[in-house]
Protein backbone atom coordinates (compact mmCIF):
# COMPACT_ATOMS: atom_id res chain seq x y z
CA UNK A 1 0.00 0.00 0.00
CA UNK A 2 1.18 3.53 -0.86
CA UNK A 3 0.41 6.54 1.34
CA UNK A 4 0.58 10.15 0.25
CA UNK A 5 2.07 11.99 3.23
CA UNK A 6 2.07 15.75 3.87
CA UNK A 7 5.40 16.59 5.58
CA UNK A 8 4.71 18.92 8.54
CA UNK A 9 7.44 21.32 7.56
CA UNK A 10 7.77 24.59 5.65
CA UNK A 11 8.91 23.47 2.20
CA UNK A 12 8.64 24.88 -1.36
CA UNK A 13 5.19 24.53 -2.91
CA UNK A 14 6.20 21.67 -5.24
CA UNK A 15 6.90 19.50 -2.17
CA UNK A 16 3.33 19.44 -0.86
CA UNK A 17 3.37 15.67 -0.33
CA UNK A 18 5.55 12.57 -0.80
CA UNK A 19 4.79 8.90 -1.42
CA UNK A 20 5.74 6.37 1.27
CA UNK A 21 5.30 2.62 1.59
CA UNK A 22 3.00 1.45 4.38
CA UNK A 23 4.58 -1.40 6.41
CA UNK A 24 2.48 -4.59 6.51
CA UNK A 25 1.82 -4.26 10.25
CA UNK A 26 0.25 -0.80 9.71
CA UNK A 27 -1.92 -1.59 6.66
CA UNK A 28 -5.00 -2.47 8.74
CA UNK A 29 -4.92 0.60 10.96
CA UNK A 30 -3.65 3.45 8.77
CA UNK A 31 -6.18 6.03 7.52
CA UNK A 32 -6.24 9.64 6.22
CA UNK A 33 -5.80 12.38 8.82
CA UNK A 34 -3.47 10.39 11.10
CA UNK A 35 -0.20 11.79 12.42
CA UNK A 36 2.77 9.63 11.44
CA UNK A 37 6.57 9.69 11.66
CA UNK A 38 8.41 9.62 8.34
CA UNK A 39 12.06 9.68 7.24
CA UNK A 40 13.01 12.76 5.21
CA UNK A 41 16.60 13.00 3.97
CA UNK A 42 18.76 12.23 7.00
CA UNK A 43 16.18 13.13 9.65
CA UNK A 44 12.81 11.91 10.87
CA UNK A 45 9.85 14.29 10.95
CA UNK A 46 6.10 14.29 11.52
CA UNK A 47 3.72 13.82 8.62
CA UNK A 48 0.00 13.74 7.95
CA UNK A 49 -1.67 10.97 5.94
CA UNK A 50 -3.43 12.54 2.94
CA UNK A 51 -4.57 9.58 0.79
CA UNK A 52 -4.00 5.83 0.46
CA UNK A 53 -3.85 3.68 -2.67
CA UNK A 54 -3.11 0.07 -3.44
CA UNK A 55 -0.98 0.29 -6.57
CA UNK A 56 1.83 2.45 -7.87
CA UNK A 57 2.26 2.79 -11.62
CA UNK A 58 6.03 3.28 -11.46
CA UNK A 59 8.70 1.32 -9.61
CA UNK A 60 8.26 1.56 -5.81
CA UNK A 61 11.58 0.03 -4.80
CA UNK A 62 13.08 3.46 -3.99
CA UNK A 63 10.24 4.50 -1.68
CA UNK A 64 10.92 4.74 2.03
CA UNK A 65 8.58 3.28 4.63
CA UNK A 66 6.50 5.13 7.21
CA UNK A 67 8.29 4.74 10.57
CA UNK A 68 5.18 4.52 12.76
CA UNK A 69 1.72 5.94 13.44
CA UNK A 70 1.75 8.49 16.27
CA UNK A 71 -2.00 8.18 17.00
CA UNK A 72 -4.51 5.77 15.53
CA UNK A 73 -7.31 8.33 15.96
CA UNK A 74 -6.99 10.85 13.10
CA UNK A 75 -5.98 14.34 14.19
CA UNK A 76 -7.82 15.86 11.20
CA UNK A 77 -10.91 14.87 9.22
CA UNK A 78 -11.11 14.35 5.45
CA UNK A 79 -12.86 17.72 5.18
CA UNK A 80 -9.96 19.37 7.01
CA UNK A 81 -7.57 17.80 4.49
CA UNK A 82 -9.71 19.06 1.61
CA UNK A 83 -9.64 22.55 3.14
CA UNK A 84 -5.83 22.35 3.36
CA UNK A 85 -5.56 21.44 -0.32
CA UNK A 86 -7.88 24.27 -1.36
CA UNK A 87 -6.01 26.89 0.69
CA UNK A 88 -2.69 25.57 -0.59
CA UNK A 89 -3.79 26.15 -4.19
CA UNK A 90 -5.27 29.59 -3.33
CA UNK A 91 -2.19 30.98 -1.62
CA UNK A 92 0.59 29.19 -3.48
CA UNK A 93 2.20 27.49 -0.49
CA UNK A 94 2.98 23.86 0.30
CA UNK A 95 0.20 21.97 2.08
CA UNK A 96 2.64 21.22 4.91
CA UNK A 97 3.00 24.95 5.64
CA UNK A 98 -0.75 25.21 6.28
CA UNK A 99 -0.87 21.87 8.11
CA UNK A 100 1.81 23.17 10.49
CA UNK A 101 -0.49 26.11 11.30
CA UNK A 102 -3.51 23.83 11.75
CA UNK A 103 -1.87 21.31 14.09
CA UNK A 104 -0.74 21.55 17.71
CA UNK A 105 2.96 22.08 18.57
CA UNK A 106 4.47 18.72 17.62
CA UNK A 107 6.63 17.49 20.50
CA UNK A 108 7.53 13.82 20.33
CA UNK A 109 7.58 13.26 24.10
CA UNK A 110 4.34 15.11 24.82
CA UNK A 111 2.37 13.50 21.99
CA UNK A 112 2.67 10.10 23.67
CA UNK A 113 0.67 11.30 26.68
CA UNK A 114 -2.32 12.83 24.86
CA UNK A 115 -5.48 11.37 23.39
CA UNK A 116 -7.66 12.54 20.53
CA UNK A 117 -11.39 12.18 21.05
CA UNK A 118 -12.86 10.03 18.30
CA UNK A 119 -15.27 12.61 16.91
CA UNK A 120 -17.71 11.79 14.12
CA UNK A 121 -16.59 12.88 10.67
CA UNK A 122 -17.78 16.36 9.68
CA UNK A 123 -20.63 16.17 7.19
CA UNK A 124 -21.09 18.66 4.38
CA UNK A 125 -24.07 20.92 4.95
CA UNK A 126 -25.50 22.84 2.03
CA UNK A 127 -25.29 26.61 2.63
CA UNK A 128 -28.62 27.40 0.95
CA UNK A 129 -30.11 30.64 2.27
CA UNK A 130 -27.09 30.92 4.51
CA UNK A 131 -25.60 34.20 3.36
CA UNK A 132 -23.13 35.95 5.66
CA UNK A 133 -24.80 38.55 7.87
CA UNK A 134 -23.50 41.98 8.85
CA UNK A 135 -24.34 43.83 12.06
CA UNK A 136 -23.36 47.41 12.89
CA UNK A 137 -23.12 48.46 16.53
CA UNK A 138 -22.65 51.99 17.83
CA UNK A 139 -21.54 51.48 21.44
CA UNK A 140 -20.34 48.88 23.92
CA UNK A 141 -23.85 48.05 25.14
CA UNK A 142 -25.04 47.23 21.61
CA UNK A 143 -21.83 45.26 21.03
CA UNK A 144 -22.49 43.15 24.13
CA UNK A 145 -26.11 42.53 23.13
CA UNK A 146 -25.12 41.27 19.66
CA UNK A 147 -22.55 38.84 21.09
CA UNK A 148 -24.66 37.48 23.94
CA UNK A 149 -27.79 37.05 21.80
CA UNK A 150 -25.74 34.94 19.38
CA UNK A 151 -24.26 32.80 22.17
CA UNK A 152 -27.23 32.38 24.56
CA UNK A 153 -28.64 29.41 22.62
CA UNK A 154 -25.25 27.69 22.54
CA UNK A 155 -25.33 24.01 23.51
CA UNK A 156 -22.58 21.73 22.19
CA UNK A 157 -21.94 23.71 19.00
CA UNK A 158 -18.68 25.61 18.70
CA UNK A 159 -18.51 29.33 17.92
CA UNK A 160 -15.34 31.08 16.78
CA UNK A 161 -15.01 34.81 17.48
CA UNK A 162 -12.20 36.40 15.48
CA UNK A 163 -10.62 39.70 16.49
CA UNK A 164 -7.79 41.55 14.70
CA UNK A 165 -5.34 42.06 17.60
CA UNK A 166 -4.58 40.42 20.94
CA UNK A 167 -5.76 43.40 23.03
CA UNK A 168 -9.24 43.09 21.46
CA UNK A 169 -9.57 39.64 23.07
CA UNK A 170 -9.77 41.29 26.50
CA UNK A 171 -12.40 43.74 25.21
CA UNK A 172 -14.60 40.88 23.99
CA UNK A 173 -14.00 38.82 27.16
CA UNK A 174 -15.18 41.74 29.31
CA UNK A 175 -18.57 41.56 27.55
CA UNK A 176 -19.02 37.81 28.10
CA UNK A 177 -18.86 37.05 31.84
CA UNK A 178 -21.92 34.85 31.53
CA UNK A 179 -20.14 32.34 29.27
CA UNK A 180 -16.67 32.40 30.85
CA UNK A 181 -16.55 28.66 31.67
CA UNK A 182 -17.09 27.74 28.00
CA UNK A 183 -14.43 30.10 26.62
CA UNK A 184 -10.84 29.59 25.56
CA UNK A 185 -8.55 31.96 23.67
CA UNK A 186 -6.01 31.50 20.88
CA UNK A 187 -3.34 33.94 19.72
CA UNK A 188 0.36 34.18 18.86
CA UNK A 189 1.29 35.32 22.37
CA UNK A 190 0.55 31.91 23.93
CA UNK A 191 3.43 29.78 25.16
CA UNK A 192 4.03 26.36 23.57
CA UNK A 193 2.50 24.69 26.63
CA UNK A 194 -0.63 26.88 26.43
CA UNK A 195 -0.98 26.23 22.69
CA UNK A 196 -0.69 22.48 23.31
CA UNK A 197 -3.42 22.45 25.98
CA UNK A 198 -5.83 24.80 24.21
CA UNK A 199 -5.46 23.08 20.84
CA UNK A 200 -6.58 19.81 22.45
CA UNK A 201 -9.54 21.55 24.14
CA UNK A 202 -10.64 22.92 20.76
CA UNK A 203 -9.94 19.75 18.75
CA UNK A 204 -11.73 17.51 21.27
CA UNK A 205 -14.74 19.85 21.59
CA UNK A 206 -14.18 20.62 25.29
CA UNK A 207 -14.67 24.38 24.78
CA UNK A 208 -17.63 25.83 22.89
CA UNK A 209 -16.47 29.46 22.47
CA UNK A 210 -13.07 30.26 21.01
CA UNK A 211 -11.91 33.88 20.89
CA UNK A 212 -8.80 34.35 18.81
CA UNK A 213 -6.80 36.31 16.29
CA UNK A 214 -6.57 35.40 12.61
CA UNK A 215 -4.60 32.15 13.05
CA UNK A 216 -7.51 30.63 15.00
CA UNK A 217 -9.54 30.20 11.82
CA UNK A 218 -7.18 27.42 10.69
CA UNK A 219 -7.70 25.31 13.84
CA UNK A 220 -9.32 21.86 13.32
CA UNK A 221 -12.88 22.32 14.59
CA UNK A 222 -15.10 19.23 14.46
CA UNK A 223 -18.32 20.95 15.54
CA UNK A 224 -18.00 24.54 14.31
CA UNK A 225 -21.38 26.14 13.59
CA UNK A 226 -20.75 29.89 13.87
CA UNK A 227 -17.95 32.26 12.90
CA UNK A 228 -18.16 35.85 14.16
CA UNK A 229 -15.65 38.27 12.64
CA UNK A 230 -15.58 41.20 15.06
CA UNK A 231 -14.04 44.60 14.24
CA UNK A 232 -14.33 43.39 10.65
CA UNK A 233 -12.94 46.63 9.18
CA UNK A 234 -9.47 46.13 10.72
CA UNK A 235 -6.61 45.36 8.33
CA UNK A 236 -4.99 42.93 10.81
CA UNK A 237 -7.62 40.32 9.91
CA UNK A 238 -5.25 39.66 7.00
CA UNK A 239 -2.14 37.53 7.59
CA UNK A 240 0.12 40.11 5.97
CA UNK A 241 3.62 39.45 7.34
CA UNK A 242 4.38 35.97 5.97
CA UNK A 243 2.94 33.35 3.61
CA UNK A 244 0.21 32.23 3.41
CA UNK A 245 -1.24 35.76 3.21
CA UNK A 246 -4.83 34.76 3.91
CA UNK A 247 -7.70 36.99 4.97
CA UNK A 248 -10.10 35.56 7.55
CA UNK A 249 -13.10 36.66 5.47
CA UNK A 250 -11.96 34.48 2.56
CA UNK A 251 -11.30 31.43 4.75
CA UNK A 252 -14.63 31.95 6.57
CA UNK A 253 -16.41 32.03 3.20
CA UNK A 254 -14.70 28.75 2.24
CA UNK A 255 -15.87 27.12 5.50
CA UNK A 256 -19.38 28.47 4.91
CA UNK A 257 -19.50 26.85 1.47
CA UNK A 258 -17.84 23.58 2.48
CA UNK A 259 -19.39 23.01 5.91
CA UNK A 260 -22.44 25.28 6.03
CA UNK A 261 -20.95 27.33 8.89
CA UNK A 262 -22.92 30.47 9.75
CA UNK A 263 -20.79 33.61 9.24
CA UNK A 264 -21.50 36.97 10.89
CA UNK A 265 -19.42 40.12 10.44
CA UNK A 266 -19.80 42.93 12.92
CA UNK A 267 -18.17 46.25 13.72
CA UNK A 268 -18.74 49.90 14.59
CA UNK A 269 -17.20 50.89 11.23
CA UNK A 270 -18.07 49.29 7.88
CA UNK A 271 -15.26 48.24 5.55
CA UNK A 272 -15.66 49.31 1.92
CA UNK A 273 -15.90 45.65 0.82
CA UNK A 274 -18.68 44.95 3.33
CA UNK A 275 -20.56 48.10 2.29
CA UNK A 276 -20.39 46.82 -1.30
CA UNK A 277 -21.59 43.31 -0.35
CA UNK A 278 -24.47 44.68 1.73
CA UNK A 279 -25.75 46.81 -1.14
CA UNK A 280 -25.29 43.96 -3.64
CA UNK A 281 -27.33 41.68 -1.30
CA UNK A 282 -24.36 39.30 -0.89
CA UNK A 283 -24.66 39.90 2.88
CA UNK A 284 -27.91 40.05 4.79
CA UNK A 285 -28.19 43.07 7.04
CA UNK A 286 -30.77 45.10 8.86
CA UNK A 287 -31.45 48.50 7.33
CA UNK A 288 -28.18 50.26 8.02
CA UNK A 289 -28.05 53.94 8.91
CA UNK A 290 -24.46 55.13 8.96
CA UNK A 291 -23.86 57.74 11.65
CA UNK A 292 -22.01 60.95 10.90
CA UNK A 293 -18.47 61.16 12.24
CA UNK A 294 -17.76 63.38 15.26
CA UNK A 295 -17.81 67.15 15.03
CA UNK A 296 -14.25 68.34 14.73
CA UNK A 297 -12.12 71.41 14.16
CA UNK A 298 -10.44 71.24 10.77
CA UNK A 299 -7.11 73.11 10.71
CA UNK A 300 -5.64 74.07 7.33
CA UNK A 301 -1.86 73.67 7.69
CA UNK A 302 -1.28 75.63 4.48
CA UNK A 303 -2.67 78.72 6.22
CA UNK A 304 -0.41 78.01 9.20
CA UNK A 305 2.62 77.93 6.88
CA UNK A 306 1.59 81.20 5.24
CA UNK A 307 1.55 82.75 8.70
CA UNK A 308 5.09 81.53 9.34
CA UNK A 309 4.22 78.58 11.62
CA UNK A 310 6.05 75.47 10.34
CA UNK A 311 5.76 73.58 13.63
CA UNK A 312 3.55 70.44 13.75
CA UNK A 313 1.65 72.26 16.51
CA UNK A 314 -0.85 74.67 14.95
CA UNK A 315 -2.12 77.83 16.66
CA UNK A 316 -5.49 76.12 17.23
CA UNK A 317 -3.75 73.18 18.92
CA UNK A 318 -1.65 75.52 21.08
CA UNK A 319 -4.80 77.19 22.43
CA UNK A 320 -6.41 73.79 23.08
CA UNK A 321 -3.33 72.60 25.01
CA UNK A 322 -3.21 75.78 27.10
CA UNK A 323 -6.81 75.24 28.26
CA UNK A 324 -6.44 71.44 28.66
CA UNK A 325 -7.57 70.01 32.00
CA UNK A 326 -7.52 66.27 31.29
CA UNK A 327 -5.30 64.15 29.02
CA UNK A 328 -4.54 64.66 25.32
CA UNK A 329 -3.72 62.22 22.54
CA UNK A 330 -1.70 63.47 19.54
CA UNK A 331 -1.77 60.92 16.72
CA UNK A 332 0.85 60.76 13.98
CA UNK A 333 1.52 57.50 12.18
CA UNK A 334 5.21 58.15 11.49
CA UNK A 335 8.20 57.10 13.57
CA UNK A 336 11.44 58.92 14.28
CA UNK A 337 12.99 62.35 14.37
CA UNK A 338 13.03 62.85 10.59
CA UNK A 339 11.33 60.94 7.79
CA UNK A 340 13.23 62.59 4.91
CA UNK A 341 17.00 62.70 4.49
CA UNK A 342 18.17 63.92 1.09
CA UNK A 343 20.28 66.27 -1.03
CA UNK A 344 18.83 69.41 -2.63
CA UNK A 345 21.72 69.59 -5.13
CA UNK A 346 21.39 66.25 -6.94
CA UNK A 347 18.12 64.84 -5.60
CA UNK A 348 19.69 61.91 -3.72
CA UNK A 349 17.50 60.47 -0.97
CA UNK A 350 18.26 58.02 1.85
CA UNK A 351 16.53 54.85 0.67
CA UNK A 352 17.00 51.31 2.00
CA UNK A 353 19.16 49.36 -0.49
CA UNK A 354 17.24 46.09 -0.04
CA UNK A 355 13.56 47.12 0.09
CA UNK A 356 13.70 50.64 -1.43
CA UNK A 357 11.74 52.26 1.42
CA UNK A 358 12.72 55.63 2.96
CA UNK A 359 15.09 55.39 5.90
CA UNK A 360 14.10 57.07 9.18
CA UNK A 361 16.40 59.05 11.50
CA UNK A 362 16.11 58.42 15.26
CA UNK A 363 17.37 60.58 18.12
CA UNK A 364 18.68 57.69 20.20
CA UNK A 365 21.36 56.32 17.88
CA UNK A 366 21.57 59.04 15.21
CA UNK A 367 21.34 56.28 12.60
CA UNK A 368 19.18 55.80 9.52
CA UNK A 369 16.88 52.85 10.05
CA UNK A 370 14.64 50.87 7.72
CA UNK A 371 11.71 49.64 9.81
CA UNK A 372 10.77 47.01 7.26
CA UNK A 373 13.99 45.00 6.95
CA UNK A 374 15.66 46.38 10.14
CA UNK A 375 18.86 47.50 8.37
CA UNK A 376 20.75 50.56 9.61
CA UNK A 377 23.22 53.07 8.11
CA UNK A 378 25.18 56.00 9.47
CA UNK A 379 23.78 59.50 8.97
CA UNK A 380 25.93 60.97 6.14
CA UNK A 381 27.70 64.30 6.76
CA UNK A 382 27.81 64.92 3.00
CA UNK A 383 25.82 63.66 0.02
CA UNK A 384 27.18 60.20 -0.96
CA UNK A 385 26.30 60.90 -4.61
CA UNK A 386 27.51 64.46 -5.40
CA UNK A 387 29.57 65.12 -2.24
CA UNK A 388 27.64 68.32 -1.43
CA UNK A 389 28.22 69.53 2.13
CA UNK A 390 24.58 69.95 3.20
CA UNK A 391 22.21 67.02 3.55
CA UNK A 392 18.61 68.12 4.15
CA UNK A 393 16.82 66.57 7.13
CA UNK A 394 13.04 66.99 7.14
CA UNK A 395 9.69 65.36 7.74
CA UNK A 396 7.86 64.98 11.04
CA UNK A 397 7.77 61.80 13.12
CA UNK A 398 6.77 60.92 16.69
CA UNK A 399 10.15 62.00 18.12
CA UNK A 400 9.95 65.38 16.38
CA UNK A 401 6.48 66.01 17.82
CA UNK A 402 7.64 64.87 21.26
CA UNK A 403 10.47 67.44 21.22
CA UNK A 404 8.13 70.27 20.13
CA UNK A 405 5.50 69.38 22.74
CA UNK A 406 8.08 69.13 25.55
CA UNK A 407 9.39 72.60 24.68
CA UNK A 408 5.81 73.96 24.62
CA UNK A 409 4.93 72.35 27.98
CA UNK A 410 8.10 73.66 29.66
CA UNK A 411 7.70 77.14 28.16
CA UNK A 412 4.09 77.46 29.36
CA UNK A 413 4.65 75.55 32.62
CA UNK A 414 1.83 73.06 31.96
CA UNK A 415 1.35 70.29 34.58
CA UNK A 416 1.28 67.49 31.97
CA UNK A 417 3.78 64.68 31.45
CA UNK A 418 4.72 64.15 27.78
CA UNK A 419 4.81 60.48 26.79
CA UNK A 420 5.58 58.88 23.43
CA UNK A 421 4.27 55.44 22.48
CA UNK A 422 5.23 53.77 19.20
CA UNK A 423 6.90 50.52 18.13
CA UNK A 424 10.23 51.86 19.44
CA UNK A 425 8.96 53.05 22.82
CA UNK A 426 6.04 51.36 24.57
CA UNK A 427 5.59 53.01 28.00
CA UNK A 428 2.93 51.59 30.33
CA UNK A 429 0.79 54.68 31.00
CA UNK A 430 -1.48 52.74 33.36
CA UNK A 431 1.26 53.28 35.97
CA UNK A 432 0.76 57.06 35.62
CA UNK A 433 -2.97 57.08 36.36
CA UNK A 434 -2.75 60.00 38.80
CA UNK A 435 -0.92 62.31 36.38
CA UNK A 436 -2.11 64.49 33.52
CA UNK A 437 -0.68 63.20 30.26
CA UNK A 438 -0.08 64.43 26.72
CA UNK A 439 0.35 61.21 24.77
CA UNK A 440 2.05 61.23 21.36
CA UNK A 441 1.74 58.01 19.44
CA UNK A 442 1.13 55.86 16.40
CA UNK A 443 -1.45 53.05 16.09
CA UNK A 444 0.54 51.24 18.80
CA UNK A 445 -0.75 53.77 21.36
CA UNK A 446 -4.47 53.03 20.92
CA UNK A 447 -4.66 50.05 23.36
CA UNK A 448 -3.14 52.19 26.14
CA UNK A 449 -5.19 55.37 25.83
CA UNK A 450 -7.27 56.20 28.91
CA UNK A 451 -10.30 57.38 26.93
CA UNK A 452 -12.35 58.35 30.00
CA UNK A 453 -9.70 60.90 30.98
CA UNK A 454 -8.82 62.12 27.47
CA UNK A 455 -10.36 65.52 26.67
CA UNK A 456 -8.43 66.31 23.48
CA UNK A 457 -7.64 64.10 20.45
CA UNK A 458 -5.60 65.48 17.56
CA UNK A 459 -4.74 63.97 14.16
CA UNK A 460 -1.57 65.95 13.55
CA UNK A 461 -1.07 65.40 9.82
CA UNK A 462 -3.54 63.22 7.93
CA UNK A 463 -1.84 64.03 4.60
CA UNK A 464 1.06 61.69 5.37
CA UNK A 465 -1.36 58.79 5.70
CA UNK A 466 -3.33 59.78 2.59
CA UNK A 467 -0.10 60.06 0.56
CA UNK A 468 0.73 56.36 1.00
CA UNK A 469 0.63 54.75 -2.49
CA UNK A 470 -1.99 52.20 -1.50
CA UNK A 471 -5.60 52.16 -2.66
CA UNK A 472 -6.87 51.59 0.88
CA UNK A 473 -5.07 54.62 2.36
CA UNK A 474 -8.23 56.76 2.52
CA UNK A 475 -10.24 53.90 4.01
CA UNK A 476 -7.58 53.26 6.69
CA UNK A 477 -7.73 56.91 7.79
CA UNK A 478 -11.55 56.79 7.75
CA UNK A 479 -11.45 53.83 10.16
CA UNK A 480 -8.94 55.59 12.44
CA UNK A 481 -11.45 58.44 12.83
CA UNK A 482 -14.22 55.88 13.44
CA UNK A 483 -12.05 54.22 16.11
CA UNK A 484 -11.68 57.55 17.87
CA UNK A 485 -15.41 58.23 17.58
CA UNK A 486 -16.25 54.83 19.13
CA UNK A 487 -13.93 55.08 22.14
CA UNK A 488 -13.81 58.79 22.98
CA UNK A 489 -16.01 60.60 25.50
CA UNK A 490 -18.91 62.58 24.00
CA UNK A 491 -17.51 65.91 25.20
CA UNK A 492 -13.89 65.26 24.06
CA UNK A 493 -12.59 67.70 21.45
CA UNK A 494 -11.28 66.41 18.10
CA UNK A 495 -8.88 68.44 15.94
CA UNK A 496 -7.78 67.32 12.45
CA UNK A 497 -4.80 69.05 10.82
CA UNK A 498 -4.42 68.84 7.02
CA UNK A 499 -3.10 70.72 4.00
CA UNK A 500 -6.03 69.47 1.92
CA UNK A 501 -9.36 70.15 3.69
CA UNK A 502 -11.18 69.39 0.41
CA UNK A 503 -10.06 65.75 0.42
CA UNK A 504 -12.86 63.16 0.39
CA UNK A 505 -12.28 61.97 3.98
CA UNK A 506 -12.83 65.32 5.81
CA UNK A 507 -15.54 66.38 3.33
CA UNK A 508 -17.58 63.19 3.82
CA UNK A 509 -17.54 63.15 7.63
CA UNK A 510 -21.13 64.39 7.74
CA UNK A 511 -22.14 62.16 4.79
CA UNK A 512 -20.65 58.68 5.39
CA UNK A 513 -22.43 57.14 2.39
CA UNK A 514 -20.72 59.68 0.17
CA UNK A 515 -17.30 58.38 1.23
CA UNK A 516 -18.19 54.76 0.44
CA UNK A 517 -19.89 55.51 -2.89
CA UNK A 518 -17.04 57.72 -4.11
CA UNK A 519 -14.31 55.30 -3.02
CA UNK A 520 -16.12 52.37 -4.66
CA UNK A 521 -16.46 54.38 -7.87
CA UNK A 522 -12.69 54.96 -7.93
CA UNK A 523 -12.00 51.28 -7.27
CA UNK A 524 -14.35 50.18 -10.04
CA UNK A 525 -12.56 52.36 -12.59
CA UNK A 526 -9.13 51.10 -11.52
CA UNK A 527 -10.07 47.43 -11.14
CA UNK A 528 -9.42 47.18 -7.38
CA UNK A 529 -11.26 45.03 -4.79
CA UNK A 530 -14.10 44.34 -4.36
CA UNK A 531 -14.45 44.45 -8.17
CA UNK A 532 -11.31 42.37 -8.73
CA UNK A 533 -9.54 39.90 -6.44
CA UNK A 534 -5.88 40.58 -5.62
Amino acid sequence: MIAQIIPIKRLPRRFSYFDYLVPKELVEIIEPGQLVRIPLKSSEIFGLVLTLREKQESDTSALKEITNIVHETPALSRLHLKTLNTLSSWYGVATGTLAKMMLLPLQKRKLKSISFTNIQEIKFTSPKNNKPTFRLYKDEQEHKHLLTSKLDNLQTDQTLILVPEIHHIDEVLSLMDKHSEHITTWHSGLSTKEQFERWLQIRNGEKQIIIGTRGAILLPFFNLKNIIIDYEHKSNHKHWDQAPRFHVKDVAELLRRMQGVSVMLMSYSVSVESYFNIHKKNYTSKEMQLASLPTCKLVNLSNEHRGGNYSPISDTLEQALLSLEGNAFLYINRLGLATYIGCNECGWRAICTSCKLPQILHTKNKQLTCHYCKTTDKLPVMCPKCKADVVTIGGVGTETVENHVREFVEKNKLPHDVIRIDSQNNTQISKLASKQIILIGTDAAFPQIQWQRTDLIVLLDIDKQLAIPEFRAGEELWHVIQDINYYKQDDAQLIIQTRDPKHLVPRAMNEPDRFYRTDLNHRMKLGYPPYKYL
